[in-house]
């Protein structure tokens, strides 16, 4: 693994993306998550208080922040000695996804206390900017605990369906300490739903965003990923480097949509190209993306951590984007990105994101069929080979194959990761193949709309002479235009 650059992301940014993730999480959340889950919550609360406490102080502070947070730390705390004391869910893997909202937190936190700790704030929009921030971090810790309470829940359902005479003695404390748990998250995520309360929208106006200068840092950014991506394959080809590679390749794919969205409403290319030809193309090729993210993610063995470099390149390709074509809680709208960016040249840098990931889609199919200890969840695997193996049989095939991939029950067990079983191996080399293909269309149809629309913003012959000034005209010459210059 190679080792990250620093971090230079604002905090707005940081905050920013703690949040999405946070969401993203909530979306992702299932009952084996669960116990890692629990094991990493009290560290992001705490980095969350300490962020809170390195922010600049108001003159006059509400009492309400102050005590909300001590709350939210001591309610974080209580469950954390309380887990220790009951053994469960015990020692084990952090939850990977919690530890990268607790480093932005974190960062955030080593920003706040550097030179701007002792800021004043004189102006409305400085305290507005202030209170951004505080909410931020506390609609993170909301969602986040929401996050942390559907996936104890589920993992309580799941022990209690399945719990039966072989049961282990950790399976069986489970079920009570588990619904102490859930309890515990509920009641931590209702006191951070109370201060959010419907404020948040209007929280989130007052936010100071600094306008990008141009689109240089998104070219920069996403030039960089692709690098870093394919460095981080060759050298690192796991499972979890498919699944980062393939989720930020889902999130340039909807945020291409976005920006090429607005630059066909203002003219920038063809809508009726966008609307017939490339936005479907775009749409196909983020669904392949974020369908192969899905099984990648499915198949990731807990503990396992991406590249901290390919890690570091994805959170800046989130921050590149969102500052152009984010608008606080919602994607921005075109007259936003217009005003914020030249969207030709924005146009023109998401298209050769799309060529950049056709090549790279060919990387994710080599790594599928060529690399020998590709391996992933045991538990994922088994579910998956039994699946294939029962519609294998179904058309005929020898039932003695199927028995001879299937994955060892230890295996199962203990969910280590094991090596891809032949069928599973097909099914993935197959939807590799399918993600080619679609990132070659989207490829293609992208480069035509993109070419065509900046060679039609090219001036003719005859528009450069009319942009010539008066004095070096010639009025002898048929081929200018002899009407007073004018500039379009």
């Amino acid at each position: 693994m190679s080792t990250a650059p620093a971090d230079r992301r604002a905090i707005g940014e940081l905050l920013l993306d703690a949040d999405l993730q946070a969401r993203q999480l909530l979306m992702d959340a299932e009952g084996d998550d669960a116990p890692a889950m629990l094991r990493t919550w009290g560290e992001v609360v705490q980095v969350a208080s300490d962020l809170w406490s390195a922010l600049p102080t108001e003159p006059n502070p509400s009492p309400v922040d102050g005590i909300t947070m001590q709350r939210l730390e001591a309610m974080s705390q209580a469950q954390h000695r309380a887990q220790l004391s009951q053994g469960w869910p015990g020692e084990g893997p952090a939850d990977e996804r919690l530890l990268s909202i607790a480093d932005n937190l974190s960062r955030a936190a080593e920003l706040a206390a550097g030179p701007g700790r002792d800021v004043r704030l004189h102006t409305p929009a400085a305290r507005a900017d202030l209170s951004a921030a505080r909410m931020r971090v506390m609609h993170t810790l909301y969602v986040g605990a929401h996050a942390v309470g559907v996936a104890v829940h589920h993992h309580v359902e799941d022990v209690r369906r399945t719990r039966s005479r072989s049961s282990t003695t950790r399976d069986t404390r489970a079920l009570p300490r588990g619904r102490e748990a859930g309890t515990r998250i509920a009641a931590f995520e209702q006191v951070a739903g109370a201060y959010v309360g419907n404020r948040f929208s209007r929280a989130m106006a007052g936010q100071h965003v600094d306008p990008p200068r141009g689109t240089g840092r998104l070219h920069q950014a996403l030039a960089t990923w692709d690098v870093q991506a394919h460095r981080s394959l060759a050298v690192a080809p796991t499972v979890a480097n498919l699944h980062l590679s393939s989720r930020t390749q889902a999130m340039v794919a909807t945020a291409s949509t976005a920006i090429l969205a607005a630059a066909s409403k203002t003219g920038h290319i063809d809508g009726d190209a966008f609307h017939y030809r490339l936005g479907p193309a775009l749409d196909a090729n983020q669904r392949a993306w974020a369908g192969t993210a899905n099984r990648w993610s499915a198949l990731i063995t807990r503990g396992e951590r991406s590249d901290p470099a390919l890690i570091h390149a994805a959170n800046e390709v989130r921050a590149a984007i969102h500052e152009v074509a984010f608008d606080r809680t919602r994607w921005a709208s075109p007259e936003t990105m217009a005003g914020r960016v030249d969207l030709g040249q924005a146009a023109a840098t998401v298209q050769q994101a799309m060529v950049s990931a056709a090549e790279l889609s060919c990387v994710h199919r080599d790594v599928v069929t060529q690399e020998p200890d590709l391996s992933g969840s045991a538990r994922t695997l088994a579910a998956w080979t039994r699946e294939a193996g029962e519609a294998y049989v179904a058309r005929g095939g020898d039932e003695r194959r199927v028995e001879a991939a299937l994955v060892p029950p230890g295996d199962v067990h203990a969910n280590r990761a094991s090596p891809l079983p032949e069928p599973v191996r097909k099914d993935l080399a197959a939807e590799a193949q399918h993600l080619v293909d679609v990132s070659e269309t989207t490829m293609s149809v992208s480069s035509s709309a993109v070419t065509l629309a900046a060679a039609a913003r090219q001036p003719s012959a005859d528009e450069g002479c009319a942009r010539c000034r008066p004095e070096e005209k010639d009025p002898t010459n048929p081929g200018h235009n002899q009407g007073p210059a004018v500039e379009r």
